[in-house]
């Protein structure tokens, strides 16, 4: 069965539109005076006034993005860049060029783009949990929990942020099985934080990662006493309720989620995950297109998307799905090997393009990662279609 998906603060990689900034404005007068910034949760920046050119090339970008519209991004990218060409140390364009390129999925530009914000403003949380972010999505565990560390270290501890990250480290952890780890990062957190929803939610999911389901039962009926209207409580529960076996009562409870926040998609695509290892094709295929329709540029949703329409036995469809997320994803993201390897079985096993099939698995083994979960599959497939 696929992993259930957890979900995960949009609000850490949010467009820095909230950044407006008052103070740079201020200094953008002619004259003056040293420009401070603060973002949450970030240490007060001291620099130089910011060149009055290179501030209106940063405003008009926060300007392009707030009108909105199919050429919004590239019209603030290239705003941030000629900013940053008349003054590179305007980190606040770095750091909006970074969110740019991680909602394109170019983690490592967006790396590149917040380690440039970072270096002129080392407290910022925001760039630090961008940076952390597009460091998780290309494979660069140890990076993305050196960043969270940082992050969970240097915010006071009733700051509200305090606990999402933990429970993202935390998170981090879990997917490695760092088990106890985890639990250390969210126990120091209810210590000095106090007791909070979400962190019992993720406790309970690394307890169903441990197999330890009765205390997973006991710390989400905690996280359920704290917050009933967490959508996130309700998809840690359907979790442990398919571990148990009670696939109605998960389904149920996916569903609890979802009218609790139609943001909240995460649900949706669990319970579609299950329905495809059901081979309930169709059911599947209406869960992942409500999905996409709020988050459409979710890579995982859309080679799920095209499991679904393969068992619809749409194969022109289907492959037109993972044609796009091949092209559209960074090579180390696990949703561009999931595509290539579907691909390349579409064309072994039902269009009978044996040399398609053959290209896509080498390319396959060039780009997944060493622990992709199809690796030995693929493996075996290439060896099947000999030379």
């Amino acid at each position: 069965m696929s992993r259930p998906r957890a979900r995960w603060l949009g609000a850490f990689i949010a467009v820095s539109v909230a950044l407006a900034l008052s103070a740079l404005a201020t200094g953008c007068g002619g004259g003056g005076a040293r420009a401070t910034q603060r973002t949450a949760g970030a240490a007060k920046v001291k620099r130089d006034p910011v060149k009055p050119a290179a501030a209106r090339e940063f405003e008009a970008g926060l300007r392009a993005l707030r009108l909105g519209g199919a050429e919004a991004p590239e019209t603030a990218k290239a705003r941030f860049q000629e900013a940053l060409r008349l003054d590179p140390t305007l980190w606040e364009a770095w750091h909006d060029l970074g969110v740019l390129a991680y909602q394109d999925g170019d983690d490592e530009e967006a790396i590149r783009a917040f380690g440039k914000a970072l270096e002129q403003n080392a407290g910022d949380v925001q760039s630090r949990l961008g940076r952390a972010e597009a460091h998780r999505r290309a494979g660069h565990d140890k990076d993305a929990r050196d960043d969270y560390e940082l992050v969970n270290g240097a915010l006071d501890d009733d700051d509200p942020l305090r606990r999402d990250v933990a429970a993202r480290l935390a998170s981090l952890l879990r997917d490695q099985k760092q088990y106890d780890d985890a639990i250390e990062v969210l126990r120091t957190t209810l210590r000095v934080a106090g007791a909070n929803a979400r962190i019992y939610a993720e406790l309970g999911q690394i307890y169903i990662g441990q197999d330890r389901l009765e205390l997973a039962q006991l710390v989400l009926a905690k996280a359920l006493e704290l917050d009933a209207k967490d959508p996130g409580v309700y998809n840690a529960l359907a979790i442990l309720a398919l571990r148990q076996g009670k696939a109605q009562e998960a389904f149920e409870r996916f569903d609890r989620a979802v009218s609790l926040d139609a943001d909240y998609v995460d649900a949706r695509l669990n319970k579609a995950a299950v329905l495809l290892d059901a081979g309930d094709y169709a059911r599947a295929k209406v869960e992942l297109s409500a999905a996409l329709e709020r988050r459409p540029d979710d890579l995982a949703a859309q080679v799920s998307l095209g499991v679904a329409l393969r068992g619809l036995k749409d194969f022109a469809q289907a492959r037109k799905v993972w044609e796009k997320v091949v092209k559209g994803s960074p090579r180390r993201d696990p949703s561009h090997a999931d595509a290539l390897f579907n691909l390349a079985i579409l064309k072994a096993d039902f269009l009978e393009d044996i040399p398609g099939a053959k290209a896509d698995l080498d390319q396959y083994m060039q780009d997944a990662s060493s622990s992709h979960a199809k690796r030995q599959a693929a493996a075996e497939k290439r060896k099947e279609l000999g030379k």
